[in-house]
């Protein structure tokens, strides 16, 4: 197995272990057992659990942030606002890779705090996008039915984690199509034509 290649698998039974347990589970035995490996060669790739856990969280925020701008820029069907496409792609995401989202959004107790500070930046930005959308849109605080723009883009951002949160919880209860039907009511009611 190549170097990389390796590394990938190292970094999803750490990733499998903490989805399914917790990060309070995820040793370097207990990895490095899933992957039929010594721990030296964790050590060499990683350097310790500490480096081996922040390169997982790195890597699967970056898998969510792809995810997301993917579908951010997803163009709206006929009738279907952007706000909707994007929860519709955020979804198809979720459901692609629950592991990443749920660690990202939902994430156990005793994670590395670079988790914490990359789930803040995911807020931050996330926040950011929805504001600059809803600019490009032509959204004005005069046409809202909250007359508050940073309380509204906050709104919105919670709406969104609840979809994520709902699918991730209950994908039977909750459809892709009945969470993105909701946030077109939501996004109707908040911003009337």
């Amino acid at each position: 197995m190549t170097v990389e290649k390796r590394r990938e698998q190292i970094m999803d039974a750490a990733r499998d272990i903490a989805n399914a347990e917790g990060f309070h589970a995820v040793t370097l035995d207990r990895v490095a057992e899933a992957c039929g490996i010594t721990r030296t060669l964790i050590y060499q790739q990683f350097g310790n659990l500490s480096g081996l856990l922040v390169a997982m969280v790195d890597r699967e925020y970056a898998r969510a942030a792809r995810d997301f701008a993917e579908a951010a820029k997803r163009p709206p069907r006929k009738g279907q606002s952007r706000y909707g496409a994007g929860v519709a792609g955020v979804l198809e995401a979720v459901d692609a890779s629950p592991a990443t989202w749920r660690m990202l959004l939902m994430p156990s107790h005793g994670g590395p705090p670079e988790l914490y500070e990359r789930l803040e930046q995911a807020r931050d930005l996330t926040q950011e996008y929805l504001a600059a959308a809803l600019r490009e849109a032509g959204v004005n605080s005069s046409n809202f039915a909250n007359p508050d723009p940073e309380l509204a883009v906050r709104m919105l951002l919670a709406v969104s984690q609840e979809l994520v949160h709902l699918r991730l919880t209950k994908p039977r209860v909750y459809t892709i199509n009945r969470l993105v039907a909701q946030a077109e009511r939501l996004i109707e009611v908040m911003f009337p034509h």
